[in-house]
């Protein structure tokens, strides 16, 4: 038996990969498949290879899948049940919110639904992982990658990189995240004061440009501005007003491929966040100190 190491940050587990002649079929655990990006994260940190059925169309999306290149040795399909019964699956990873009649169907023929939620904090995106490790037949699996993220989220709330500092979160489209979303415990986790909550704001949601432009913030925390899909620039992100204010205030970016849902891989966004916080010079306070 070898040993297929995934690493993680800091942290590396060290995860079985059974060795089998050419066409088996074999695995140890059940067939499994994932309908949705989410999904393939968790798919592809979890099971064996030889248990990956179909990923999802996105799975190879460098701007939206954070294992893109693990997934490429894997087959893709669009979500349907044929697609699904005809390869045998026994497990499908799909969002909460995903085509309910299809997977009615496949539950009807014994399949395995997971529904991963959104959820918005990290115990239960630990409880998440742990659900979806099991449905996988490697609950210990589940429990490693559920310490090693929980131990890379005790060093960055040690290390308080933010230090309290507001900063104000946005896409290209003008939206943000205040308070009751993932994006507030990721940058809470890294000791930020989120700006759209300080003014009242919760849960996913607008920002308006001529707020913006009138009372910029004094720190930004960008994503998905690097995304070649222009059709997520519209209006907000391209606004000549926008552009100038973005240029002259302190910016950290974070993939959008590293919270593009909620999932355990939501500790690389916040170590992102953390080194970027790390490059930018010292806060100065309002009598000159730092």
């Amino acid at each position: 038996m070898r040993r297929l190491r995934l690493r993680l940050g800091a942290a590396v587990l060290a995860l079985p990969a059974v060795l089998q002649p050419v066409g088996a079929a074999w695995a140890a655990g059940p067939r499994a498949a994932s309908a949705t990006v989410c999904g393939d994260q968790y798919l592809l940190a979890l099971a064996d290879p030889e248990q990956i059925a179909a990923l999802s169309p996105q799975a190879t999306d460098p701007w939206l899948s954070l294992m893109a290149g693990e997934a490429a040795r894997h087959r893709q399909v669009r979500p349907s049940a044929e697609a699904y019964l005809s390869l045998g699956v026994d497990v499908v990873l799909a969002n909460g919110w995903s085509d309910h009649k299809t997977l009615e169907l496949l539950e009807r023929f014994g399949v395995r639904i997971v529904r991963i939620p959104l959820a918005e904090r990290f115990e239960d995106i630990a409880r998440v992982t742990a659900e979806v490790a099991e449905a996988l037949g490697h609950s210990d699996r589940g429990a490693a990658l559920n310490d090693a993220v929980g131990r890379r989220l005790a060093a960055l709330r040690g290390e308080d990189a933010g230090a309290g500092r507001p900063a104000l979160y946005l896409r290209p489209g003008g939206g943000t995240a205040a308070a009751g979303t993932f994006v507030d415990e990721v940058m809470t986790a890294v000791g930020l004061t989120n700006q759209a909550t300080a003014e009242g704001r919760s849960g996913w949601t607008g920002y308006d440009l001529e707020r913006f432009v009138l009372n910029p913030p004094r720190l930004l925390v960008t994503s998905f501005f690097e995304s070649p899909d222009r059709s997520l620039r519209r209006a907000f992100g391209d606004h000549p007003a926008f552009v100038r204010r973005m240029r002259a205030t302190p910016t950290v970016a974070v993939p959008g491929k590293s919270w593009v849902c909620s999932g355990w891989f939501l500790v690389e966004a916040a170590e992102t966040l953390a080194r970027g916080l790390r490059q930018l010079p010292p806060q100065v306070s309002s009598n000159g100190n730092p």
